[in-house]
């Protein structure tokens, strides 16, 4: 057996191990079913919406916020127009104007986290809210994010359910199983409290937070993943309220999808860079020890088993034309035979491995899809299965070139 055999059963069983391990979380502590409940005490709550360029989905997402069952009183709407060129600053003067909860301030381009920050200090709400100008939130959100931070004192901040905006194409259908997925492993990150990134749609924040820590960085281009990290390295708790609903949209084409999920997977190793003292830190917990651990190593993984494969189905080609070339003989093809001969099943621990792992991944989107009450159906799962593992060594190959030369990943 070659070294390069050997590391992809190292990877497949890496696979599945952490899929196994996830799933014993889930059957010890399993997540619970939603109440109708409402909180003993409304704090006061406000949004923040950083927009450039947002023209399309900003009055859909402000309208979204203004649907929220909570006290109108508690409620505020703060939208900051990052020097947008296009038509985002008529919508948000307008929305402003017709609504006393929405407030919106211009500044000059500065970037997502400036935005933010400039919220942050314009704002003395108890809870302080991010919700991307192409977001939409349920109704009942925010209730059952504020419902979660009253049930544990300790908790400091909160990530919702993210799922996909009416997904259309195969690149959408095939994020929406993804999402599917990161909502079983988010839930999983919960119950070992080490959630590793706070995303832009809808994570909500004690104002304590910011006042302990300090306000966003620029982080790569990844902000939200960044203050994740600086609150696992002050011990404050991150926690999923999995029963809050956050609906957003995703890239539908392969070009903007390969820019953001590069931008996503070079900020998880330039972060990993500037906090690798969290590694293998018993003061870090399951952050440290597990998650920061096993999302490195699976970055790894996906990208060696992809060069593994390219390599093979190349070295196979260039084989064929070789011998063809010196004996001037077409290679054989075995074409398929309509007859099936169970003898010639292949039963290598290979392929068991492989079956085991695509089952268990199955089983998680199975469990994501009941958490999150998602509606990803067959086409979409066919979708998944049928691009992701093409589609992400690219990107991981991206982020990683970019991470060696040290420069960031473009935003858009």
């Amino acid at each position: 057996m070659s070294l390069g055999v050997l590391g992809v059963y190292f990877c497949l069983f890496l696979g599945l191990y952490f899929e196994v391990f996830l799933l014993i979380t889930f059957f010890e502590k399993k997540p619970a079913k939603k109440t109708n409940t409402l909180p003993k005490h409304y704090p006061t709550v406000a949004v923040l919406v950083p927009s450039y360029n947002e023209e399309k989905t900003l009055a859909g997402t402000i309208q979204s916020l203004l649907n929220l069952h909570y006290p109108k009183e508690k409620l505020s709407v703060v939208i900051i127009d990052d020097g947008s060129r296009d038509n985002t600053r008529t919508i948000g003067e307008e929305l402003a104007r017709k609504h006393d909860q929405v407030k919106y301030f211009y500044k000059e381009n500065g970037g997502k986290y400036t935005a933010l920050n400039f919220g942050i200090t314009h704002t003395q709400a108890d809870l302080i809210g991010c919700l991307d100008a192409d977001s939409f939130v349920e109704p009942e959100a925010l209730i059952e994010v504020v419902k979660r931070f009253e049930n544990d004192t300790s908790i400091m901040a909160i990530t919702p359910v993210m799922k996909v905006f009416r997904p259309h194409n195969l690149l959408e259908l095939m994020q929406s199983v993804e999402y599917t997925f990161g909502i079983f492993f988010k839930k999983m990150f919960d119950n070992m409290g080490a959630l590793n990134v706070l995303p832009g749609p809808f994570s909500i924040y004690r104002k304590e937070v910011f006042e302990q820590i300090g306000l966003f960085k620029h982080a790569h281009n990844t902000e939200d993943m960044e203050i994740a990290f600086r609150m696992h390295a002050n011990g404050l708790k991150i926690a999923n309220a999995h029963n809050a609903l956050v609906y957003t949209t995703v890239p539908s084409t392969l070009r903007t999808l390969l820019k953001q999920r590069t931008r996503w997977s070079q900020g998880f190793l330039q972060n990993s860079r500037d906090y690798k003292y969290m590694y293998f830190n018993p003061r870090f917990g399951q952050f440290g020890f597990i998650v920061l651990p096993f999302g490195l190593a699976a970055f790894f993984a996906g990208l060696y088993t992809a060069s593994f494969i390219l390599y093979s189905m190349l070295s196979n080609v260039l084989s064929r034309v070789y011998a063809m070339w010196v004996t001037g003989i077409p290679p054989h093809i075995n074409l398929p035979t309509t007859n099936f001969e169970w003898f010639y099943l292949n039963t290598s621990m290979m392929t068991f491995l492989i079956i085991t792992v695509l089952g268990l991944t199955v089983t998680a989107i199975l469990l994501g899809r009941s958490i999150g009450k998602s509606e990803v159906g067959i086409k979409s799962v066919v979708a998944y299965f049928a691009l992701f593992g093409f589609i992400a060594p690219i990107w991981l190959a991206r982020a990683m070139w970019g991470a060696l030369r040290a420069r960031e990943a473009s935003w858009r």
